[in-house]
């Protein structure tokens, strides 16, 4: 099943939000669970990080376009990963599941908020996706400060 996920672009000047197509493996059906669902995405993230991480670009010509973009970033680079730490699967879907009980990030199914938090399971709270269905995770900013 093929989804659409909005991912933030940093830095881009015009549709700074994009959606980007996920194939999500059969297991995934119609009906899922939220804690199956972010399992998947999780996995999909994982192995593409992986992919570019195995890929060298380290000869690329930027222009100058490109260059004022990526400036206003704050990070002027070729998309290289010179890391050597290579994720481990199930840490990362055991973080995704975490930081979605605590409360770190908002998921919306096709505009409406999946919001099993007040549930005592909150990972087992059902999802309805379709072929198409369009995905947005909302990181969530922790607002901190004295009152005066």
């Amino acid at each position: 099943m093929k989804i659409k996920v909005n991912v933030k672009s940093v830095g881009a000047r015009r549709a700074s939000v994009s959606a980007m197509d996920f194939e999500l493996p059969k297991e995934i059906q119609a009906q899922t669970t939220v804690g199956d669902f972010l399992d998947a995405v999780t996995a999909i993230c994982v192995a593409q990080y992986k992919k570019r991480q195995n890929e060298s670009e380290i000869l690329k010509v930027l222009t100058s376009e490109q260059i004022e973009e990526k400036s206003l970033s704050g990070k002027i680079g070729f998309g290289v990963n010179y890391g050597t730490n290579s994720p481990v699967l199930k840490e990362a879907q055991e973080n995704s599941r975490q930081c979605y009980l605590d409360g770190i990030f908002a998921l919306f199914v096709d505009g409406k908020e999946i919001s099993g938090l007040k549930d005592s399971l909150p990972l087992e709270t059902p999802i309805e996706l379709h072929e198409g269905s369009e995905v947005t995770f909302i990181r969530l900013t922790m607002l901190a400060g004295a009152m005066w």
